[in-house]
């Protein structure tokens, strides 16, 4: 059958095609906040060459479409695809169960809401999808869209990360926020991260897990001294065992989503995790002595796939990171109020024992640990001149968001 010839109304495929590409082009300048001038200059061409593409009038060129979309750090393929292809539904990750979860499902109606329906995140189980680390690379492959989770989780991606994850590093959170603020930061996590294709989303860094760091234990822990000999959870990519072993501790390599079931059949002693964590999960059943630590809550990242997020229109983009930044103050919000309610009901139900400690001890221990570790090369020294750099108040202050 022959098909139908286009009605003399409507405009021929190629003017359509010029005519919505013109249109994304002048979308993203504006997004980006440049004038034609400074694209044009940018992409090498001449502004009113510009004008005819934004206006649908040039024909199109492939090199000047490619120079143009290097300018304005987007696919040449983001300026043909249809309103159909462009992404809806973004997978995310659900934490443990309780206010984490909750805090979650706040964060999605957020986005719902800021990008007017347009993007729908989809909560997948961690038992879906593996350990934290396998998370960031299904992230970095494109298999997961979204992902909330601690900056140290990132280190196979970017391997100085890793100093998010050592206990006292930090010495306040001014410290923290000027170290994650640093150009150190950027060039070594930020921009290493986006190259390996996931994009940080919350540069004011407001998404906040727990009140405090805890050891979480089938014996009462006062000291380092009293770890030695014991069975202590690490994961995979921490890099804390040297940490536990100059302790004489054991560490023992487990996935989150055992650690409940090592506790019950003894095959760990102690746990390193959040005071938030232990009465969702019911740790102090099995443990129900809890150290505390007196360290800083985690900070997390937001961390989106980047070729999902280069898929998205600039309104959309600009939903999503509202949406993050409003979420972050409500998650860190809930997960605190909902510790205070939830220790005294873990004492009643587990019989849980919360222990203050001189930390004293403890800080001198995880220091010795981290010379251990700068020593085998299990941490980059450049990571830590940066942190002492920033205790000295040496950040640039530079945003992520550029």
């Amino acid at each position: 059958m022959t098909p139908a010839p286009p009605s003399p109304d409507e405009p021929p495929a190629e003017a359509l095609i010029q005519r919505n590409v013109g249109v994304r082009i002048r979308e993203l300048r504006k997004a980006r906040g440049l004038s034609g001038y400074a694209l044009a200059r940018a992409a090498g061409i001449s502004q009113s060459q510009l004008s005819k593409i934004e206006t649908g009038k040039a024909t199109l060129s492939v090199a000047v479409l490619a120079r143009l979309c290097q300018a304005l750090d987007r696919p040449l393929s983001y300026l043909f695809q249809s309103e159909e292809e462009m992404p809806r539904v973004l997978g995310t990750l659900t934490t443990v169960a309780g206010p984490e979860s909750e805090a979650l499902r706040e964060f999605a109606d957020e986005v719902r809401r800021r990008t007017a329906g347009r993007i729908t995140l989809i909560p997948l189980r961690a038992s879906q999808l593996g350990p934290a680390e396998d998370q960031v690379e299904h992230l970095r492959q494109g298999a997961l869209d979204l992902f909330v989770e601690e900056i140290h989780r990132f280190a196979r991606l970017a391997p100085d990360a890793r100093l998010f994850g050592i206990p006292y590093v930090f010495r306040s959170e001014d410290h923290r926020q000027a170290m994650l603020s640093s150009s150190w930061f950027r060039r070594e996590v930020f921009e290493r991260l986006l190259a390996r294709g996931v994009r940080i989303l919350n540069p004011r860094w407001n998404w906040q897990r727990g009140v405090e760091y805890v050891l979480v234990s089938r014996r009462a822990l006062f000291s380092p001294a009293d770890v030695r000999g014991l069975r202590v959870r690490v994961s995979e990519a921490s890099g804390l065992g040297r940490l536990w072993e100059e302790m004489g501790a054991e560490p023992v390599v487990l996935p989150w989503a055992d650690v409940k079931r090592a506790l019950r059949d003894g095959r760990i002693d102690v746990l390193p995790t959040h005071k938030s964590h232990l009465y969702p999960m019911g740790l102090c059943r099995y443990a129900p002595y809890v150290t505390r630590l007196g360290d800083l809550p985690s900070t997390l990242a937001v961390a989106v796939s980047e070729a999902k997020y280069q898929a998205l229109p600039p309104h959309i983009q600009e939903g999503i990171r509202q949406a993050c930044e409003v979420a972050g103050d409500r998650f860190t919000e809930i997960v605190t109020e909902a510790e205070r309610r939830n220790e005294p009901l873990n004492i009643a139900r587990h019989r849980a024992s919360y222990l203050t400690v001189d930390t004293r001890p403890w800080r001198e221990a995880f220091a010795r640990g981290v010379r251990r570790m700068l020593d085998a090369g299990d941490l980059p020294p450049r990571a830590w001149e940066a942190a002492e750099r920033a205790a000295r108040g040496h950040s640039d202050g530079l945003p992520l968001d550029g």
